[in-house]
């Protein structure tokens, strides 16, 4: 059943476990749950559950990826990300197809891994745990967000904005990050966590537009290069790194979006100084485009070389390209179709991002992710410090979390 936070209750509501966060973490742990016995309420501070579980994947719903075994999540503790990579290899991304399967949602695999309901909606996705969480006897709050968590005795109190108050023997804080505020997580709720002595790393927005300098692509606005070469080239604790991939790039007035930038920002977000190296055609060499120019050349010598990469690539680019590198050479120009190099001065923000880098240290939790302050306190999902690269692994961990302390809660209570 459905209860709106303005109905009049004056009693306190005692409860056994309190789901803190209607978003996919809260939703994955409040169906996962087995013991239907227990009082077990999800408390949600938006008008409905899931509104960012909905618009995931372009609202097509990726929900996993076949890669999500071997590929690392980022954290600030190189052990965080081992104990982060041990929670997802318990519930990967077979399991979260058996558990979609269970609830009769069929899961698909693209050409590149990602997995997505087969009706291609992720209110399907919604749906399907809503549904079973009121099948469960679940007590759904919405339009209640909660401002005040204590410890009371053995128990919680939980104060919501209108002052309505609730007990529960555990909580689980599912409130997500500070990315999306449209959708409900603006950081505030970390609040919840830090008056019991967490602490909270340094947060960044992930998987978002990233701003450039922008001397170099100013003509290029609106400009989308399909299957383009990306490198990320950045410093860190004294190391150079790199990470490569294929994918669009679109050309903004602050500096560049696409597909290809929002996977690339999950590993360069949070850094200081990185730079973006473009190579316009992955599929061909410098030499083949030396070639191509040579043979232009030949054949329209009167061309203007403001115009010699016309028809090889996009034709606004090709002239960018030539203004940059100022040069009749072929093999500078070849090469600047190959290594088109952007520095990176930040993201767009918070506002426009998908996923929140940082949060709550694992630290900080034990092997089931309660609180080691304090007990009979859970965390799932974005409220930790953990995030994934693009295509399904955020949603994967939001599961994988979720299922972790769902089989805690149960173990603990089939021991009385």
């Amino acid at each position: 059943m459905v209860y709106n936070s303005r109905m009049n209750e004056t009693r306190i509501l005692q409860l056994d476990i309190a789901i803190i966060g209607g978003g996919a973490s809260g939703l994955f742990t409040a169906t996962s749950l087995f013991a239907l016995g227990k009082k077990v309420a999800l408390f949600e501070r938006g008008d409905r559950l899931g509104k960012k579980l909905s618009a995931t994947g372009n609202g097509q719903g990726n929900v996993t990826n076949l890669a999500v075994r071997e590929t690392p999540y980022f954290s600030l503790s190189t052990k965080d990300v081992q104990k982060t990579n041990e929670i997802v290899k318990n519930y990967d991304d077979k399991s979260i197809c058996e558990f979609f399967h269970s609830l009769g949602v069929l899961i698909f695999f693209d050409e590149r891994g990602r997995g997505y309901p087969t009706g291609r909606q992720a209110s399907a996705l919604t749906d399907a745990l809503r549904f079973n969480a009121q099948e469960k006897g679940v007590q759904v709050y919405t339009d209640a967000r909660i401002v005040k968590l204590q410890k009371d005795g053995d128990s919680f109190l939980l104060t919501a904005q209108d002052n309505r108050k609730f007990t529960a023997k555990k909580v689980v804080l599912c409130t997500g990050g500070k990315c999306a505020k449209n959708f409900g997580t603006d950081g505030e709720s970390y609040a919840l966590a830090t008056c019991f002595g967490h602490t909270i790393t340094p947060l960044y927005p992930s998987l978002v537009q990233l701003k450039t300098e922008t001397k170099d692509i100013r003509t290029l606005k609106g400009i989308r290069v399909f299957d383009a070469g990306v490198r990320a080239n950045w410093t860190e604790n004294g190391k150079k790194n790199t990470h490569a991939l294929q994918g669009d790039v679109i050309f903004t007035d602050y500096g560049v979006s696409g597909d290809a930038v929002f996977r690339l920002s999950a590993f360069i977000a949070d850094k200081k100084e990185a730079e973006l190296i473009l190579d316009f055609l992955p599929e061909f060499s410098e030499a083949d485009i030396v070639g191509a120019l040579q043979r232009k050349r030949k054949a329209l010598p009167n061309e203007p070389a403001t115009e010699w990469l016309c028809g090889i690539v996009n034709n606004q680019v090709g002239r960018a390209i030539m203004k940059k590198v100022n040069s009749t050479d072929l093999s500078v120009v070849a090469n600047a179709v190959k290594n088109f190099r952007l520095s990176v001065h930040g993201t767009l923000g918070f506002d426009y991002a998908q996923v929140t880098k940082g949060g709550i240290p694992l630290s900080e939790v034990d092997d089931s992710l309660q609180s080691k302050k304090v007990k009979g306190l859970y965390f799932a999902g974005e409220i930790l410090d953990v995030d994934g690269e693009c295509g399904g692994f955020n949603l994967q961990w939001a599961y994988a979390s979720a299922r972790t302390v769902a089989t805690a809660l149960d173990r603990e209570k089939a021991r009385g």
